[in-house]
């Protein structure tokens, strides 16, 4: 018996980083290395995929053009200086899942970034709205497979972070960005 793929009936949307081209590419490259290291069958997420989230939509149903704003103005609010973001370790997430996430995460050099969902996380809930799940960790998903590991260190995926985004994402499109918003220097 074949088994179709689930996906949402509806976009996602949720305020993200976006890693810069060469870590975009380093990430990719990882992700494939350990295809091969661990023989998975997942494939890498792509290029124009990876993501780490701060923040997503609630709500089962999408947001209209007045809630969009709401999000969009919650951006521009934010007031944080540029940091660098940097993971060192891999780890599966979503343990119970039929394909649980194989994500690179980090310890002390992911501060920025959830400083930065704290400011988002506040600032929404101000106005009534609760993010989709908590923030457990600061990640980004390199691909979905069967494959569970404890966490295990790997070389380090790093960027300076000088923006973040708020994507629309349409399963097998490339992410719509609705907003970005600069951080402040150095």
């Amino acid at each position: 018996m074949e088994r179709s793929v689930w996906l949402p009936k509806r976009a996602n949307y949720f305020f993200a980083l976006l890693p810069d081209p060469v870590a975009a590419a380093s990430a990719d490259h990882m992700a494939r290395s350990l295809c091969c290291w661990l023989g998975l069958s997942g494939s890498p997420r792509g290029i124009g995929k990876y993501h780490v989230t701060l923040w997503g939509w609630p709500a089962f149903w999408e947001p209209d053009s007045q809630e969009i704003a709401l999000m969009q103005r919650a951006g521009q609010r934010v007031s944080q200086a540029a940091f660098r973001l940097t993971f060192n370790e891999v780890a599966t997430f979503a343990q119970g899942a039929e394909k649980p996430a194989l994500v690179v995460a980090g310890g002390d050099g992911v501060v920025g970034a959830c400083r930065l969902h704290d400011a988002l996380d506040g600032d929404m809930r101000a106005v009534g709205y609760r993010a989709r799940e908590p923030l457990r960790r600061p990640h980004l998903t390199l691909l979905y497979d069967r494959f569970r590991t404890k966490a295990f260190r790997v070389r380090e995926l790093s960027w300076r972070v000088n923006d973040f985004v708020l994507i629309r994402s349409v399963p097998r499109e490339r992410y719509e960005i609705l907003g970005r918003w600069a951080l402040s220097g150095p």
